[in-house]
């Protein structure tokens, strides 16, 4: 009898013994401990199963904040049944976010996902408005996924007195908020994913040189070296001087649809304010 007991004892000792689960691979990029990241994160199997990754992929600058800046977003208002339109990555957020997810894509391993997250910040009766937005990203073929696990959610006003920033990022709520597809876009398993096609970066090649000499040099040039760096930058050809994307050959006689398509790259923030005048003084000059 002793030796029955000992044996079920035994063998309900070993039901109870934890089994250790594997913990998925984090590669930071980028965190601020806070709201913002951006970070490589190891799939489960699963997850592989159902993609098809095309990883690592290689984007330039260009191509991804044009891609990331057709993403757009619906909103009900409140104190009416109109729905406003806005894009989901304003200026602030593409400058954040742009060099870091080129940098994520170009070291991500093919059983691995890019996860980010950002605050967008807006003030509200002079109280603080912050909208929280974390997307899991991946590329599959030519297309880049983007899964939005929370779209513009609101952040609590007194966030900062959590223990753990998680867990306001977990109470974020977004109200009356969804994804506006654009031309060209499509959802994915949901309508919280979005699935982008990539621009061919080889017709991008001119514009991804990223930004003019002039905008990278310092704001205050007092010595003699930095005003003959001006000189030789303002004496250059101009279609070396500027970073503008491509547009058609000066032969082409619609000039009215060339400044239209100007208008349109500078109202998607691809283009900087000097950029813009110099390129539509280029094409009144031809008239």
């Amino acid at each position: 009898m002793n030796k029955k007991i000992a044996t079920l004892i035994v063998l309900a000792g070993l039901t109870f013994v934890p089994t250790v689960s594997h913990a998925n691979k984090t590669t930071y990029i980028y965190t601020d401990r806070k709201f913002h990241f951006v970070k490589r994160v190891e799939l489960g199997k699963g997850d592989l199963e159902e993609r098809q990754l095309n990883q690592p992929y290689s984007f330039n600058d260009f191509q991804m904040r044009e891609i990331l800046a057709g993403v757009k977003f619906n909103r009900e208002l409140f104190l009416s049944k109109e729905v406003e339109e806005k894009e989901v990555f304003n200026q602030a957020n593409l400058d954040f976010l742009v060099p870091y997810l080129v940098q994520a894509f170009k070291d991500a391993k093919p059983n691995e996902e890019v996860v980010f997250a950002f605050i967008t910040s807006k003030p509200k009766f002079l109280v603080r408005d912050d909208r929280l937005t974390i997307v899991r990203s991946w590329v599959e073929g030519n297309t880049l996924h983007l899964n939005f696990r929370k779209l513009m959610a609101k952040v609590s006003s007194n966030w900062d007195k959590f223990s753990d920033v998680s867990q306001a990022m977990n109470r974020a709520q977004g109200l009356r908020v969804s994804l506006d597809l654009g031309e060209g876009q499509q959802y994915g398993k949901n309508r919280d994913e979005v699935l982008l096609n990539i621009p061919d970066s080889s017709a991008l090649a001119t514009a991804s040189a990223t930004v003019t000499p002039a905008a990278q040099e310092p704001a205050v040039a007092d010595s003699k070296d930095s005003k003959n760096k001006v000189k030789k930058t303002t004496a250059a050809p101009t279609e070396t001087a500027t970073a503008t994307p491509a547009l058609p050959s000066p032969a082409d006689n619609n000039l009215e649809e060339r400044l239209q398509q100007l208008d349109n790259l500078k109202k998607k923030g691809l283009v900087n304010k000097d950029e813009y005048n110099q390129k539509k003084k280029e094409i009144l000059n031809q008239l």
